[in-house]
């Protein structure tokens, strides 16, 4: 499972630079990087927690816009240097507690308790990886001109991948920070049927809230069913006739996919067992025929996402997994990911979706071992349509992945 924030978090704070801040710390290595395992998808948990209901989100967006961080010297500054590490920490303890008021140490507290580093060490820890994370939060709001209700779309995005990341003998104590429903009455985020954050504020033992849920539930159910649902799963075929003299189809699958199962031998030894006529398929046999022209545009017709989601179904992965075997066969290769949505919805979530859906597999790539220079992304969001929006058909069409050959 991955989640761009617990990538970049983890860019940062490298086995090196651990092992640096656990020598400037006066920690064990091993403490230390125990410690941060779980700080960083707990901290990121705790601030994507935040915008689950409005008063939070709009919150979390005054302080991003609001507030001048100390995570401006190099990593190895803020790991080595006293003064940089301390003025991140405290920047970054001060923003947890503007967010969380009620409970300044606890989280402190929890992780040294796990992970057995000084309360203090603990502290620092803390600091460090909520100053890192807002601050690239920062970086993303005025990258790419994020909107409250954008920032809240990619932080939902985020919020089942970081929270399944923290280690379980540390998330049974943070159940205030990361909104973790209890057992008994747990819903799973990936449902289409009731918003996650409807639960998260639940006074305990209101039983009315169990037939609101539920009243929720149904009418959600009929909505879906009247409405279809809006990532289906079914793969589509484009019409080729609406693309640019350079973009070609490749994918010609029919509504219930194919059952024909074919072996494809790759440069270097390697095998793939694919669906045919599929995606990595067509994209196979066009990599192996030698007279193939570039720009070319291959639809990611068995690519499928959560709802409302950036994250990549387990039915997906496998596809994905061929894709990166395919990459590593052919080391030339250079492709664009395209996000595309059809034209309902608000722009402000859909167009962002589209970009951290196709950022979302640049990682999946990236993590398979592909180099990220290899790998590019553009957000489309509704303006390249390939079917009308007037239809079920034609909007499910249009929201999809395309795979740009770039370079062979």
């Amino acid at each position: 499972m991955t989640s761009f924030l617990l990538d970049h978090l983890r860019s940062v704070f490298t086995p090196t630079a651990v092992s640096e801040l656990a020598r400037a710390l006066g920690e064990a290595t091993e403490t230390t990087q125990k410690a941060l395992d779980g700080l960083i998808p707990a901290v990121t948990a705790g601030v994507s927690n935040r915008v689950s209901n409005p008063e939070g989100a709009a919150r979390l967006y005054q302080l991003l816009n609001n507030t001048t961080f100390a995570t401006d010297p190099t990593v190895s500054q803020l790991v080595g240097i006293s003064d940089h590490r301390q003025k991140a920490a405290e920047s970054g303890n001060t923003l947890l507690k503007q967010l969380y008021a009620d409970q300044p140490n606890q989280l402190a507290e929890s992780t040294a308790q796990y992970s057995s580093v000084g309360l203090g060490s603990a502290g620092i820890l803390t600091g460090l990886v909520m100053s890192v994370l807002m601050g690239f939060l920062r970086q993303q709001i005025t990258g790419r001109a994020l909107t409250q209700a954008q920032l809240t779309a990619l932080l939902l995005g985020e919020t089942d991948s970081v929270r399944e990341a923290i280690p379980a003998a540390l998330a049974g104590t943070l159940g205030w920070l990361i909104g973790t429903p209890q057992p008994a009455t747990s819903i799973p985020l990936r449902t289409e049927t009731i918003p996650t954050a409807s639960i998260h504020d639940r006074p305990a033992g209101s039983t009315w809230w169990r037939w609101l849920l539920l009243a929720l539930a149904l009418l959600a159910l009929l909505f879906f069913l009247l409405r279809g649902c809006r990532d289906d799963k079914s793969p589509q075929t484009l019409d080729s006739s609406t693309l640019t003299a350079t973009d070609t189809l490749a994918s010609d699958m029919d509504g219930n996919g194919p059952a024909v199962r074919v072996g494809i031998d790759l440069p270097g030894g390697r095998k793939l067992s694919v669906a045919e006529h599929s995606f990595n398929d067509s994209l196979a046999h066009y990599l192996a025929n030698k007279n193939s022209q570039t720009p070319r545009v291959f639809t990611f017709d068995n690519l499928t996402f959560e709802t409302d989601s950036a994250r990549i179904t387990d039915q997906a992965r496998p596809h994905v997994d061929d894709l990166i075997q395919l990459m590593k066969a052919y080391p030339n290769l250079s492709i664009r990911i395209e996000g595309n949505t059809d034209s309902t919805g608000d722009d402000a979530i859909n167009d962002p979706l589209s970009g951290e859906r196709a950022e979302m597999v640049k990682q999946a790539l990236i993590q398979g071992g592909v180099a990220a220079s290899r790998v590019a992304t553009r957000e489309r969001g509704d303006t390249k349509p390939v079917a009308s929006n007037q239809t079920q058909a034609g909007r499910q069409k249009n929201r999809r992945i395309d795979v740009v050959i770039t370079k062979l």
